[in-house]
């Protein structure tokens, strides 16, 4: 089951629910004791604001683990079992809630720091093509092998030599052909927001030529690969800035079209009036800035739109009691349940929406 799934099925169920985030330790000769101490810290907490004991021993069982690499950690936890343990790739400060409802917008936060990125290292007789999502995890997708030897352009001499520049020519471009496709090929199936290329200069320039316009604009050279002492560190290192660059980039897109579409009065802003259009499924995308310290509460019934930000205006069209939960946590449910995403946004920012939350709307 993908991230996603077991995010909608948990903001449907009833909960209630530890949350547990654990960010990345600073002291990497300590990390075992150090997380312990965190985590025992977190789970007085937990305790005195009402959290089963029997729910803290289930997440008692996987700090152990969370020692093999320092690596923020979400944990999720209900009815005395764990429900999620997942490694994140932003860092994250530590943070823990006992509630009603999963708080998953660092989540969220963290699958849009990944962009799925195509890796193509290419020469002139064909390429080597890889995935990644975060610049780091790369996997291998598949190879490209022209079907000429590699045919050296100043290879002979005398009369001979321009018909061997041209058939040079052509092999590289037939191979620079084939990489393209392949390249294309991958980079749709993954839905690629970058293409890092590296490798020889003329075949590179060829590969340029060769890409279609809907991939073309994607293309990033990495100029740290190749034969280099540091050579696989420092490509790691620019695969990683290529990727944040591209996810920083969408969030700044979208913050723009809300920002027009605001201007316009076409935009949901502020809390009612987010909470008011999740409770018609008119939200398409739903913008949340999430603070920790937020403790601000909404409440929500059993259907998909049933939200508002009192108790009176819920009761008159629940199906059952209304319950509470933190306002953020509340506006991610109704938007996963009505088919919105949501976009986390970070807290204080300016221009953003108002009181740290907006949507974009379908109509």
């Amino acid at each position: 089951m993908t991230l996603d799934a077991r995010i909608d099925q948990l903001v449907t169920e009833p909960g209630p629910f530890v949350t547990v985030y654990l960010g990345q330790s600073e002291h990497l000769d300590d990390l075992g004791p150090e997380r312990g101490l965190r985590w025992r810290s977190l789970r007085e907490q937990l305790a005195r604001d009402g959290a089963d004991e029997a729910t803290l021993r289930a997440v008692d069982a996987v700090i152990p683990e969370l020692d093999q690499e320092n690596a923020a950690r979400a944990i999720i936890a209900s009815a005395s079992r764990l429900r999620l343990c997942e490694k994140l790739h932003i860092n994250v400060p530590d943070r823990a809630t006992w509630g009603a409802l999963p708080s998953v917008v660092p989540l969220i936060a963290d699958e849009q720091s990944r962009v799925p990125a195509v890796v193509v290292e290419t020469d002139r007789t064909g390429a080597r093509i890889e995935i990644t999502e975060d610049g780091e995890n790369v996997r291998f997708a598949g190879e490209v092998k022209g079907p000429d030897d590699e045919i050296e352009r100043n290879a002979p001499g005398g009369w001979s030599q321009r018909r061997y520049q041209d058939r040079a020519e052509d092999s590289w471009a037939h191979n620079a052909e084939q990489v393209a496709k392949a390249v294309t090929d991958v980079a749709e199936r993954v839905d690629a927001g970058v293409v890092a290329v590296s490798g020889d200069v003329r075949a590179v320039q060829l590969l340029r030529e060769h890409l279609p316009p809907r991939v073309a604009p994607l293309l990033r050279e990495l100029h740290h690969a190749g034969p280099h002492p540091n050579g696989d560190r420092l490509r790691e290192r620019e695969l990683v800035e290529l990727v944040s660059a591209e996810a920083q980039a969408r969030s700044a897109d979208l913050l723009a079209r809300f920002v027009e579409e605001r201007g316009r009065g076409e935009a949901a802003d502020g809390v009612a009036d987010t909470l008011a259009a999740l409770a018609r499924a008119q939200a398409e995308t739903v913008l949340v800035a999430d603070d920790p310290a937020d403790d601000r509460v909404a409440w929500f019934g059993p259907g998909p739109g049933e939200v508002a930000d009192s108790p009176d205006q819920l009761a008159a069209i629940t199906r059952g009691q209304p319950r509470a939960a933190r306002l953020t946590d509340v506006a991610v449910r109704a938007a996963r349940a009505t088919g919105a995403t949501v976009h986390a946004l970070p807290t204080g920012l300016n221009g953003g929406p108002s009181a740290g939350m907006g949507a974009i709307l379908r109509y």
